[in-house]
């Protein structure tokens, strides 16, 4: 980065302020009789950098992995395992504070190497989990070796004013430095500032600092998680850089130094939306035995402040509670509607927690009738806007057990068990009932009021566990594979429209969701490889994407863009609901059918595969209320072993897997994958 790109980025009004601090530094060469000529300026600023990095730089140390204390105070030189890393010594008993990218989870001690060339051990004494800093005992520090002496408070912080990123991950005898602007505050979601400055392995754990050579704050390798950067890593050298002020770090270092390890809080609740930013927070599920319950929040409450700070959206929400750790406490402001009184407002203590109980998807075996948009803000639903119409209840499941029929209206659940007194949970759109279910356990005793031929009757249903294998008989339509459309579903940067077989009908009438990769071959064939999927798309009222693989001989992160604006377009075209969406393919196209519905998030319900198994690169995270979805194996693999390894670390992760039975003929399962996307609907 030159100095030139970022004099055009900076505010005038700080530059203003810099040219007055860089008078400082000029004026004694002006007084010693020297011409003000432009390049003066020049190189007051390059003084100033110095001056502000050599401020810092005795307290900046090299973090070696892998060497033990007796090795290392035996004079031996250091063998890391891996790269070096950066540290900051921040007090004179000899605290260092890095990052958990230099030293993992499972590692507890480490080689520092000072600035004069002398080595030590250093020693985990505790870890924030929440922002990623582990806090390093290397006592005695070595005689010279000061720490860090200023901070810059976050209410001193601006946007536009130089920042100097610090390392000594590259050479242990002189810091590397980046300089840059302070670009944001307030970044992953309120853990950290912002710089464009390059930061990469080699200077986390460094200092970031200001032009007067006081440290803004540690870099760390933070994620970008709604850009699907959950590592931390992927953005090291590109002018976004993330450090977790040292102010913050100082608030919990007694903590630290006493051992602790802090971990991020948790409530326990999952939003009505799949909007993890924009969506209004409505609450869609509490988890049994998590926070919320315990402070009494229920489905469908809104919350509209949290530690008095009014908040209108999901990401409001969760600024707030980023920053927190297990054991704090939010306060909540909810808005409550129960039956058709006014809504109330409400307020409750929440204290968080580290972990919840093992999550298992809980239903009721019924299956509502097809809505759009009833995952969003605002209740919908096709048949009744009074309540949730079951279009087919699951054989032989809980509903079906305890008489519950297709046609009944669902307006209201109690858990048997609530405590006197409780009211009801009003249902009036699926995702609702789907909250209310998904925060009970498998065993309890829920009784539905629904409405039947005019009256309401109450009925007492069991609770189960989301069924893994589909049912072999779906309920299905009159379709005409005649009054089906192949449609070009293009959108702007589609170098070539994803195509799509689209049912005939009502644009209002929703539609489930089928992608299907096939083997990359490039463009595809239209009537040729869609023709397959027109009777049962058709059958079952499923919209089924084919798209072309930009490169013929794989699959890319580029088609999975492509894929997403192909859904954008079909959603400008049709209604689709939001509970019957799911990702299939048939060998590499299964196991890209995987790693596509990781990056497209939980609005994908299911992913089938076909002849495939899990990419070894694929992270499989614990099942939650909204980031779940039921998995599907079929066909042949090389070495079964592999994949019966995959089912085992999904169902220990909490997902439902079941088999996709063997079928004649050489193609796609069509009939069977566009049953199952009706049946993915099961409340």
């Amino acid at each position: 980065m030159t100095r030139e790109r970022n004099l055009r980025r900076v505010p005038s009004a700080v530059l203003t302020g810099l040219i007055g601090l860089l008078a400082v530094v000029v004026a004694p060469a002006r007084a010693a009789g020297q011409a003000g000529v432009p390049g003066e300026v020049a190189l007051a600023e390059e003084e100033a950098f110095r001056t502000a990095v050599a401020a810092v730089a005795g307290a900046v140390v090299r973090i070696e992995p892998g060497a033990a204390a007796a090795t290392v105070n035996a004079g031996a030189e250091a063998a890391p395992s891996s790269g070096p890393s950066t540290g900051l010594v921040i007090d004179a008993d000899g605290w260092v504070v890095t990052t958990a990218f230099a030293v993992p989870a499972d590692v507890t001690e480490t080689v520092v190497v000072f600035p004069d060339g002398s080595r030590g051990v250093g020693r985990v004494t505790g870890r924030d989990e929440t922002r990623g800093i582990v806090l390093l005992r290397a006592a005695p520090l070595p005689a010279g070796i000061a720490p860090a002496a200023a901070w810059v408070p976050r209410g001193e912080l601006a946007v536009g004013q130089w920042t100097i990123a610090v390392g000594r991950g590259w050479d242990a005898t002189a810091p590397g430095v980046a300089v840059g602007i302070l670009s944001a505050l307030h970044r992953s979601w309120g853990r950290s500032v912002q710089t464009d400055a390059a930061v990469s392995p080699s200077n986390y754990g460094g200092p970031l600092i200001d032009i007067r050579g006081r440290v803004i704050g540690v870099l760390a390798p933070l994620p970008a998680d709604t850009a699907g950067m959950n590592a931390g890593t992927e953005l090291y050298d590109s002018g976004i850089g993330f450090a977790v002020p040292l102010e913050d770090i100082l608030r919990v270092l007694p903590r630290l130094q006493a051992g602790e390890t802090l971990r991020p809080g948790i409530i326990g609740i999952g939003y009505r939306s799949r909007d993890a930013v924009n969506a209004t927070p409505v609450v869609a599920v509490c988890r049994a035995g998590s926070p919320a319950v315990r402070a009494g929040m229920r489905p469908g409450d809104r919350i509209v402040s949290a530690n008095g700070r009014p908040v209108t959206r999901v990401a409001d929400v969760r600024h707030v509670v980023a920053p927190l750790y297990a054991g704090d406490t939010v306060e909540l402001g909810l808005e409550r509607t129960v039956g058709d009184r006014p809504p109330q407002l409400l307020t409750v203590k929440v204290e968080l927690t580290a972990t919840l109980p093992p999550w298992r998807r809980t239903v009721l075996g019924i299956v509502p009738v097809r809505v759009a948009g009833g995952e969003g803000d605002a209740p919908a639903n096709a048949a009744d806007p009074a309540g949730v119409t079951v279009g087919w209840v699951w054989p032989d499941g809980p509903a079906a057990k305890a008489g519950v029929r297709p046609g009944d209206v669902v307006v209201a659940a109690l858990a048997a068990d609530a405590d006197a007194g409780s009211e009801a949970q009003r249902i009036d759109a699926p995702a609702v009932l789907a909250g209310f279910v998904g925060g009970l356990e498998p065993g309890r005793r829920v009784v539905l009021t629904v409405r039947r031929d005019g009256a309401p009757v109450e009925v007492a249903v069991e609770t189960g566990v989301v069924p893994a294998e589909p049912p072999t008989e779906v309920p299905a339509r009159e379709g005409d594979p005649a009054a089906v459309r192949v449609v070009r579903l293009e959108a702007a940067e589609l170098p070539e429209p994803v195509l799509a077989v689209v049912p005939d009908g009502d644009p209002k009438a929703p539609l489930g969701v089928l992608v299907w990769f096939d083997q990359p071959r490039g463009a595809v064939d239209g009537e040729a490889a869609l023709r397959v999927w027109r009777a049962a798309a058709a059958r079952h009222g499923v919209a089924v994407l084919v798209p072309s693989s930009a490169d013929p001989q794989r699959w890319g992160r580029e088609d999975i863009a492509a894929v997403a604006r192909g859904l954008e377009a079909l959603r400008g075209k049709r209604a689709l609901d939001p509970s019957r969406v799911a990702l299939a393919g048939s060998g590499a196209g299964g196991a890209f059918a995987w790693l596509a519905a990781e990056r497209l998030g939980p609005g994908v319900r299911g992913v089938a595969l076909v002849g495939a198994v899990i990419p070894r690169q694929a992270t499989i995270e614990p099942a939650e209320p909204g980031r779940s979805r039921a998995v599907l194996f079929g066909g042949t693999v090389p070495d079964p072993a592999v994949r019966d390894a995959d089912r085992q670390r999904l169902a220990t992760a909490g997902y439902p897997v079941g088999t996709l039975p063997v079928t004649d003929g050489a193609g796609p399962p069509a009939e069977m994958l566009c049953s199952w996307i009706e049946a993915l609907g099961v409340l």
